[in-house]
């Protein structure tokens, strides 16, 4: 397989949600500061844009951005088909600016006896978008995450995106959620399946912490996020399999480092300061070529 030199071939870049409340001048320096050249925006309700202000706003954001030395590379969406209301200005406005890759919505697990029938639905949901995405030159990945969304278990995503093509809809892989559902090599079965789809990669971290919150899942223990060099994904091995499939494209640096289920409830230039130290952890793995 062909080994990718990360620092030519990922796009490292921050997730904006943690640093809204900074001025757009504050946070990209924070960005370039952490060793960061772009940005994840939230491009949903509550976030740094509005769905329904997205052609007004989105222009705006990314020349604000520009201005100050960062990309945005990639949007956190909540598109969950082509017919919502917002999906295709969302769509249009950002293959317009230049932006390649957008994270879609998730899918709440319906509960037991569903799964069959959820797995048609988000086919087809997932397909419809592959086809507007095609249309305008994007491309959509579904997030895995934790607990009570579909695609927890990674052979569900695989099964929605076996016949998509990657170039329009594919896989935002997230080891820390994958670890969370996947135990000690779930994970890497799944990434297996959907290594010819994976089109953008999430890093976090995550302790197993006494007490119970929504993450839990009815255990004694609960996730807490916390940083990369104290956490349970294994990255030196994740990195290393990213490398030998070839990936190549948005690295979205989490930095879920605020409210109840982190290890520490940091303000947002401390959410920087602690991404700057992610940032440098993960690097000094990469094993140079």
């Amino acid at each position: 397989m062909k080994i990718i030199t990360p620092d030519k071939d990922w796009n490292f870049i921050m997730f904006s949600k943690h640093i809204q409340k900074l001025p757009i001048d504050e946070a990209a320096e924070g960005i370039k500061n952490a060793g960061l050249a772009g940005v994840d925006l939230t491009v949903r309700p509550g976030g740094h844009v509005e769905p329904e202000k997205v052609e007004d706003d989105l222009p705006r954001l990314y020349e604000q951005f520009k201005k100050h030395g960062v990309q945005v590379v990639m949007l956190t969406t909540e598109i969950k088909s082509a017919t919502e209301p917002n999906t295709e200005k969302i769509v249009r406005t950002a293959s317009a600016l230049g932006i390649k890759y957008y994270k879609t919505g998730y899918f709440p697990y319906r509960g037991f006896g569903t799964l069959a029938k959820q797995r048609e639905e988000v086919r087809k949901a997932l397909g419809s978008l592959a086809k507007l995405n095609l249309k305008y030159g994007i491309t959509g990945g579904y997030h895995n995450h934790s607990a009570d969304f579909f695609g927890a278990a990674l052979w569900d995503i695989y099964a929605v995106l076996k016949d998509l093509p990657p170039a329009a809809m594919g896989f935002y892989f997230d080891p820390a959620h994958a670890m969370i559902e996947g135990g000690s090599k779930g994970w890497i079965m799944g990434m297996e399946l959907l290594a010819d789809k994976i089109v953008m990669v999430a890093v976090k971290d995550y302790c197993w912490a006494k007490g119970t919150h929504r993450y839990a899942g009815g255990r004694q223990h609960s996730v807490e996020f916390c940083p990369l060099a104290s956490g349970n994904v294994p990255w030196d091995q994740v990195i290393d399999l990213l490398q030998k499939i070839g990936y190549a494209g948005p690295v979205s640096f989490h930095s879920e480092y605020q409210g109840g289920s982190s290890f520490a409830d940091l303000t947002e230039r401390e959410v920087l300061q602690q991404t700057a130290k992610d940032v440098a952890f993960f690097k000094s793995l990469i094993r140079k070529t």
